[in-house]
Formats: C-alpha cells, sequence, structure tokens
C-alpha cells in the first residue's frame, strides 16, 4: 500500500511537472511566432497593396497562409484582428475572405479553449491581465451564461479573443462554444473585409463610409460591453454580501 501511495504521489507530481513544462513550451511557442510571423503580419496587413502583393506571390498557399494567420491572431491574442481582416478583403474580395476569416477564427478558438481546458488559469492569465480576467468571472455563475456569451462574441468592440480564453474556464460545452465562436463574429468580420474589399476595388468613398459605420458600431460595441461587465459585476457582489 506505501509502494502504491508513493507511486501515485510520483505520478501526480510527473504529471504536474509535465504539464508545466508543456505550458512553457506553449508560452515560448507563442511568443516565437508573435516575433517570427505576427509583427511581419502585422506589418504587411496595414499596407493593404503590400499584403495583396505578398499573398499573391504565394500562389493557393496563400489562403492557407491567410487562414493559419487568423488561427495565429486567436492564439496570439497581442496580435491585432482588424488589419488582418481588412488587408483580407483587399487582397481576396469581400465574400473570399469573410470566409477565410471565419475558417480561421474557427479553428483558432477550437484550439483557445480546448488548451485552456487542459492547462487552466494560468494560460489565460500569461495572455491577459488579472483585472481584465476577473471583469468575466461572472460567466462562471450566470444562468444567462450562454447568451451572454453570444451577446460578447454577436457585438463588435467586445476583446472576443480574451472571452474565448475564458470560455475554457466556464462549464459550457465545447460544441456549444464552437458554434457561438465562429458564426457569432461573422457581423464584425463582414464590416472589415467589405471595407477593405472597396479600397481593393478603389472606391474609396464606400470604404470610408463603410470603416466610419464599422467605427460606430465599435464604439457603441465598447460601451455595451462596459455595461454587461459593469451591471454582471455588481449583481455578483449582491448576490455575494447576502451570503
Amino acid at each position: 500500500m506505501k509502494e502504491k501511495k508513493k507511486w501515485n504521489e510520483l505520478s501526480k507530481k510527473s504529471q504536474k511537472a509535465l504539464s508545466i513544462t508543456a505550458f512553457l513550451i506553449f508560452i515560448l511557442f507563442s511568443l516565437f511566432l508573435f516575433i517570427m510571423v505576427g509583427v511581419p503580419m502585422v506589418k504587411h496587413a496595414k499596407d493593404p497593396e503590400a499584403f495583396r502583393t505578398w499573398i499573391d506571390s504565394m500562389g493557393i498557399w496563400g489562403r492557407i497562409a491567410f487562414i493559419g494567420m487568423n488561427i495565429l491572431q486567436v492564439l496570439v491574442a497581442v496580435i491585432p484582428g482588424g488589419p488582418l481582416e481588412v488587408a483580407g478583403g483587399y487582397a481576396f474580395g469581400h465574400f473570399e475572405a469573410m470566409i477565410l476569416c471565419t475558417i480561421g477564427m474557427g479553428i483558432g478558438s477550437a484550439l483557445v479553449f480546448l488548451l485552456v481546458r487542459y492547462f487552466g488559469y494560468k494560460l489565460v492569465e500569461a495572455f491577459f491581465p488579472v483585472e481584465k480576467i476577473n471583469e468575466l468571472k461572472f460567466l462562471k455563475s450566470t444562468k444567462s451564461r450562454d447568451i451572454l456569451i453570444l451577446l460578447l462574441f454577436l457585438i463588435p468592440g467586445t476583446p472576443k479573443d480574451l472571452v474565448a480564453y475564458f470560455c475554457g474556464l466556464t462549464e459550457i460545452k465545447f460544441s456549444t462554444f464552437i458554434l457561438i465562436a465562429t458564426f457569432a463574429r461573422i457581423p464584425g468580420i463582414w464590416g472589415s473585409t467589405a471595407g477593405g474589399s472597396a479600397m481593393g476595388d478603389k472606391s474609396y468613398i464606400a470604404a470610408l463610409i463603410i470603416m466610419a459605420i464599422v467605427f460606430a458600431f465599435t464604439f457603441i460595441g465598447v460601451l455595451i460591453y462596459s455595461f454587461i461587465v459593469k451591471r454582471n459585476g455588481k449583481k455578483k457582489d449582491n448576490s455575494s454580501s447576502k451570503e
């Protein structure tokens, strides 16, 4: 019995050491990707003409590379998604860019969810400040969790990468999360890729109008997000004080 107990303790220590090692490897790998791929990617995305030339030079692999960029953008949360979506609309056209972005972000969201389910809170903390993570703690206990998550993905301007990482800490079903994280992003993607496509067609007035609408909805979305966070945070504080 003693030998079995020692073996179990050793096994637990080995599992913990393996998890920590895998976690550190993931963080280092993410940092490597950000420096080697993320920085050049953002640089190209900020110059749509250069991005189109870069993508065209890769042929069919340009589409695969673009999907990979979207996956990376979700995984390495510090990479902004907006410029990539605009550049995608410029390079591929509105409809194709929207599909490619949706596929990439769906795959990226799935990977994030599974990684957080495995590594837990420490992985989320590696990418986001503690105070930002704590803002979403109400999602763990609220009865309307899935509806709120749907709203947070649907509304432009919300920190969707943070929400995706935090969802792995909740009890939401994987299938439900993937459906939300993939398809609820489409309205936001639609606006950005439409603006980029208009720029590619040299319809600059249309591009300005579209981007102005996108910025307006983003601003409103930020306000709605702040309202949801404050309102549900107060509810949680009140329920805690009653207990």
